[in-house]
């Protein structure tokens, strides 16, 4: 590595550093302030918080580290624009593409970190963490023990997966419930359980208008279906309480996982657009910070008076502020079926970093 990309790579690493750590910590201080009555009431442990904190730091960290990346991109910038450095740089002969390779190619670790993160460390931590909120903070006072839940699936990594098109956590029924038994060496499904309602009781779920089908390896039908009037399946160890978890949803899942799940309900007929959205985004997601960097390089590499950076930090602002309203409209539209779920999670990045790409000739002047 060259040593003005070392320097370069420092002094962009420096304010990253600096702004998660300060971004996390105004997450916790939030949180904290928000639950404060409830820790109070409760009379909450110690040990309890600690560990409700350190469990909610994984999820702070890939909620801001994008962010992050675009203030130190600002920082880092402005800073090199202020000192004539970019001037020196341009004057030797070196184009923008060049100065900021370096920087890109950080981005792009942060963005394999970050990926890692979220898919192997946040699903546990962040189910901890709202483990103990329900448990220990809010004594279990959530409004979702209210409501009835649709189209609620539940997959724990073991061998069976469930399905169930009204879940009322308050009455611990079920209804229109499916539950597939898979192969842990194939994959396949092994045995399907379709029930037209479930009540859940000492522990057990009962279910009644029961239709169960056999299946073969290779997941195809053996016989006759099998009606049973009710029944209690003593290896469906689902909760009401997993069930209400699962329901923030693909967060607690690992990207295959997820897949996986997807695969399943796929084969079933069940329709899945809100679940494959979030699949795509759990790949897009990651790639925000170096969107982010690209859409603050043309605008502010650019060799510019003092009194024209503040103008130029405040059009990446709105440009920032058009790629996240850009991304939530398109998932909402993926999540709804009126988009494809690939370009539900990735439009955003791929208009908004190719519009970036189109403007780094101009950085160069």
């Amino acid at each position: 590595m060259k040593v003005l990309d070392r320097y370069l790579v420092r002094e962009l690493v420096i304010p990253i550093l600096f702004c998660t750590v300060t971004l996390i910590f105004l997450i916790l201080i939030a949180d904290l302030f928000d639950n404060l009555d409830e820790l109070l009431r409760n009379k909450t442990p110690f040990l309890v918080m600690l560990k409700y904190y350190l469990c909610l730091i994984p999820m702070a960290f890939s909620q801001t580290i994008a962010w992050s990346v675009w203030l130190g991109t600002i920082f880092l910038l402005v800073n090199l624009g202020v000192h004539n450095e970019l001037i020196a740089m341009k004057a030797a002969g070196l184009r923008i593409i060049t100065i900021v390779r370096p920087l890109i190619f950080l981005a792009l670790l942060i963005g394999i970190i970050t990926f890692l993160v979220s898919d192997r460390i946040v699903p546990p931590t962040y189910k901890t963490a709202n483990e103990l909120l329900e448990i220990y903070i809010e004594k279990k006072k959530g409004s979702s023990e209210e409501k009835s839940l649709k189209n609620v699936t539940y997959y724990s990594g073991g061998n069976i997966l469930y399905y169930f098109r009204k879940f009322s956590p308050k009455a611990r029924t079920v209804e229109d419930a499916i539950i597939l038994w898979i192969d842990p060496v194939t994959h396949h499904t092994t045995q399907k359980v379709f029930a037209k309602e479930g009540t859940f009781s000492d522990g057990n779920w009962l279910f009644k208008g029961i239709t169960e089908y056999q299946t073969d390896v290779q997941g195809a039908v053996l016989g006759s279906p099998v009606t049973i009037p009710e029944k209690n399946y003593i290896d469906v160890r689902v909760t009401p309480r997993d069930l209400v978890m699962s329901t923030s949803e693909s967060i607690y899942l690992s990207y295959h996982e997820l897949k996986y799940t997807i695969d399943k309900l796929k084969e079933n007929g069940i329709s899945v657009y809100s679940e494959r959205v979030d699949l795509y985004d759990r790949l897009a997601a990651p790639w925000k910070g170096l969107v982010m960097m690209l859409l603050a390089t043309p605008f502010l590499a650019s060799i510019h008076t003092r009194k024209s950076i503040a103008r130029n930090v405040l059009i990446c602002a709105g440009l920032i502020f058009a790629y996240h309203v850009f991304g939530a409209v398109s998932i909402a539209l993926g999540k709804s079926g009126k988009l494809l779920p690939f370009l539900s999670a990735w439009g955003g990045n791929i208009v908004f970093a190719t519009f970036a790409f189109t403007r780094f000739d101009r950085a160069n002047y």
